[in-house]
């Protein structure tokens, strides 16, 4: 069972947001056979979706593929305030992309799409605790979806706008 601190303290730690980031950004690259990344606005998504205690335990919970529609049949209700959340963390976001750019855990394409890739094949820390496992499984639904559906699918089943 997750705590009630659980989003002050994984929101507060930029080094598992950068972790976090790049499950999805290595589920989506692997769904997509390695051929493309992530568009950059859509990384803005992850650390809302996954950084939300309700929104992580289902996600976490559904199979894939379409993890995200199962989710949403499930609780059509997550996508409250998913634009709020996604706007105050973008400095978060910026962050993690920042620590995971810096320390080659990601890497940007700025030359055609504008697209996020894993800079590496496997994650660099093996986590124990409950909560991190849910964040990252989470995490790889979300990836997941980026592989699955388009911005504009994304932005329409979530009910957001970038």
């Amino acid at each position: 069972m997750m705590d009630i601190l659980f989003e002050q303290r994984v929101i507060q730690n930029t080094a598992l947001a950068s972790e976090t980031i790049w499950q999805a950004v290595h589920e989506a690259h692997e769904a997509k056979k390695r051929i493309s990344g992530v568009p950059f606005p859509l990384v803005f998504l992850v650390l809302p979706l996954t950084f939300h205690r309700r929104t992580a335990k289902v996600l976490a919970s559904k199979a894939q593929p379409g993890a995200i529609y199962k989710a949403l049949a499930d609780d059509r209700e997550l996508t409250v305030g998913l634009q709020e959340r996604m706007q105050a963390m973008s400095d978060r976001t910026y962050q993690a992309l920042s620590a995971g750019f810096q320390t080659d855990l990601l890497k940007f394409d700025s030359d055609t799409l504008y697209e996020v890739f894993p800079g590496r094949k496997s994650s660099p820390i093996d986590h124990v605790t409950d909560d991190v496992k849910t964040i990252f499984a989470a995490a790889k639904r979300v990836g997941r979806a980026f592989s699955e559906m388009s911005v504009v699918q994304l932005s329409t089943q979530l009910n957001i706008r970038f």
